[in-house]
């Protein structure tokens, strides 16, 4: 089988193919095979080396932690799962790989609700929502503003939110204003018109980058919760907020989160936006990556067969 890796960091193109013999289900596992996966900036960050300090990997290292496959092996003991089920996959790693194996808690059959696309993309950032959501421990009827809710962190965000009762203030360019009211929000504005907005008992800055220029801190309460995806010291326009990074606490499982998932794309019109579907080869790895270091179509990158 053919993966797509790297033996050392720098730009997209150090990516290329490596041959390998396709990996054998241990008991409690599945091998699947890959009909897609989902491009991550955290995939990278990883590329580029900036894991390298506390993320010890041996070379070569294949990224990929969202994946849509089919089962095509079960390991001893699996009854969840037959050979041709497809499904979702989340994994720390290895996902842009033919085959890889997982163990039957971190797969899902997909919904038939979710086209490939939507499948592939929806792992990382539905679990980096459903934790933003954990954390910030907000109570049915209070209020989430979220910045960035056009991307794909963002806008999972605002559909669980809606789900759980919060009452949902989405701020994205002007581009994806019907995108956001399609989504549920119960207001939804521009930047420039967000500094007329009230202000919310908790704020997500899911920006790319996570530059706000102060708006986290201007749409939060005094004694608010300011949440940041990006790892950026936020401006908090002189309030007192509780500060929270994400990825500073351990994430929700995947255990728990991809049943969540599945559950709410079988219950409600969940949306994952794709920004753009590529090959499933090097050229497609490699046009992703270089996208992922661009400000492209909000939404998420996905390579399918």
């Amino acid at each position: 089988m053919i993966r797509f890796g790297f033996n050392r960091y720098g730009t997209p193109q150090v990516f290329q193919v490596l041959e390998s013999d396709p990996p054998q289900p241990k008991p409690g596992q599945v091998q699947l095979k890959v009909l897609g996966f989902g491009l991550n900036p955290y995939d990278a960050s990883l590329r580029r080396g900036e894991q390298a300090a506390f993320r010890k990997l041996s070379f070569p290292i294949v990224p990929g932690t969202d994946v849509l496959g089919e089962v095509t092996q079960l390991g001893e003991g699996v009854t969840e799962f037959a050979v041709g089920d497809v499904v979702i996959n989340y994994r720390p790693i290895g996902g842009y790989s033919e085959y890889v194996t997982a163990t039957v808690g971190k797969v899902i059959k997909k919904p038939t609700a979710l086209d490939d696309a939507a499948a592939a993309g929806l792992g990382q950032v539905g679990i980096a929502a459903y934790s933003i959501l954990q954390q910030l421990n907000l109570n049915p009827g209070q209020t989430l503003t979220v910045l960035g809710a056009s991307g794909g962190v963002g806008a999972l965000l605002v559909q669980m939110a809606k789900h759980e009762g919060l009452h949902v203030l989405a701020i994205a360019g002007s581009a994806s204003q019907t995108y956001l009211e399609s989504l549920g929000a119960d207001q939804v504005a521009t930047y420039d018109d967000a500094p007329t907005l009230p202000a919310s008992d908790a704020t997500v800055n899911a920006i790319n980058g996570g530059d706000d220029h102060g708006l986290g801190g201007i749409l939060t309460k005094a004694g608010g919760t300011l949440l940041t995806t990006a790892y950026r010291t936020p401006d908090v326009q002189g309030r007192a907020l509780k500060l929270i990074q994400l990825g500073d606490d351990r994430p929700a499982k995947a255990e728990v989160v991809l049943p969540y998932l599945a559950e709410l794309a079988s219950s409600t019109e969940l949306s994952v936006r794709i920004a753009e579907r590529l090959p499933f080869s090097l050229a497609g790895v490699v046009q992703g990556h270089e996208l992922l270091a661009t400000h492209h179509a909000a939404g998420k990158l996905v390579v399918l067969r």
